[in-house]
């Protein structure tokens, strides 16, 4: 890879707000199902004890797109024949590759959960280690003497935190997060510093379930982005989203992100315990004629010991 596609490959991740050189949280279109990634709130609000896997490959023709990974594991804590259990628990483990960059997360999390009337507030905690490694050497470099990149990063670590509150009810949800609380450098080298430090994301998320009969209901939503670390400020980057759901079986939607693509969604109920879905990003900016598309896969599992939480087999949950 040249150094010049490499460095226009981060400026056109940092634009859409994927994780480049100075970015540290993971994307995913089909955010609904990835909110423990982004909140550590989310813990356990599915009331089961869910396990989720997720591939991501973004932009594909385009040599060395960013590709991610992750699986999530999040449960109540406690006896599960209690109506309501307070701790909730999990972790998860990403992985992302971009140009000559790699990223693994290990994250665990926590939530404490109080019940108001008919809501759930829980506010959760998250903490864990990246791990950082670049391998400029695959670089094709204009001045082949460029000190900047001569030395590869070799399994940097790097320790964050993170916060988050998560609201809900039976038919809407809202949250507000800062899943990475420090600002770590990936690099030190001085040449690199003021790019090379990890960006502060704060995310706002909502939605809201409107039941329009015994077979339809339709889901809007919407998930809000913005990232600073006092040097560079992206701008303000969302998710708004319109999904259908049939027979609570069967998810439809369609997604309008503001740096300009548009994604849809599908995602199946297949059985009590097993869901799946699959999204697609078109791109409608400048990018396009070198994008073949991105393409995400979902698979989860939930395990489900008491039959009482869900009395139809109609078990989809909008969120």
């Amino acid at each position: 890879m040249s150094l010049r596609r490499y460095l226009i490959l981060l400026l056109f991740c940092a634009g859409t707000f994927t994780k480049a050189s100075a970015q540290s949280d993971l994307h995913y279109t089909m955010f609904l199902y990835n909110k423990l990634l982004y909140n550590p709130g989310y813990t356990g609000s599915r009331d089961v004890t869910s396990i989720n896997a997720c591939y991501r490959n973004q932009w594909t023709g385009i040599n060395g797109a960013p590709k991610t990974f992750n699986v999530t594991l999040d449960a109540p804590v406690g006896n599960y024949m209690r109506p309501f259990r307070k701790v909730a628990a999990g972790g998860s483990i990403s992985s992302e590759s971009i140009g000559v960059e790699r990223y693994t997360n290990l994250m665990g999390y926590y939530a404490y959960r109080l019940r108001i009337k008919d809501m759930v507030l829980s506010m959760g905690l998250r903490g864990g280690l990246k791990t950082y490694s670049a391998d400029y050497g695959q670089l094709n470099l204009s001045q082949m003497n460029d000190a900047t990149f001569t030395r590869d990063v070799r399994g940097a670590l790097l320790p964050n935190a993170g916060a988050g509150v998560y609201l809900y009810g039976e038919n809407f949800y809202a949250g507000v997060s800062v899943p990475n609380l420090f600002q770590n450098y990936y690099d030190k080298t001085q040449s690199l510093a003021s790019v090379a430090k990890e960006i502060r994301g704060y995310y706002g998320c909502a939605g809201y379930v409107f039941t329009v009969n015994d077979i339809v209901k339709i889901e809007p939503q919407v998930l809000m982005r913005y990232a600073g670390n006092g040097k560079y400020n992206l701008p303000f980057n969302g998710d708004l989203n319109v999904s259908g759901i049939f027979y609570d079986r069967l998810l439809v939607g369609v997604t309008y992100r503001t740096d300009m693509s548009f994604e849809g969604i599908v995602h199946i109920q297949a059985t009590r315990n097993i869901n799946v879905g699959y999204a697609y990003d078109y791109l409608v900016s400048g990018l396009r004629q070198y994008d073949k598309g991105t393409h995400e896969i979902v698979v989860g599992f939930d395990l489900i010991r008491d039959n009482s939480k869900y009395v139809t087999p109609r078990i989809i949950r909008a969120f």
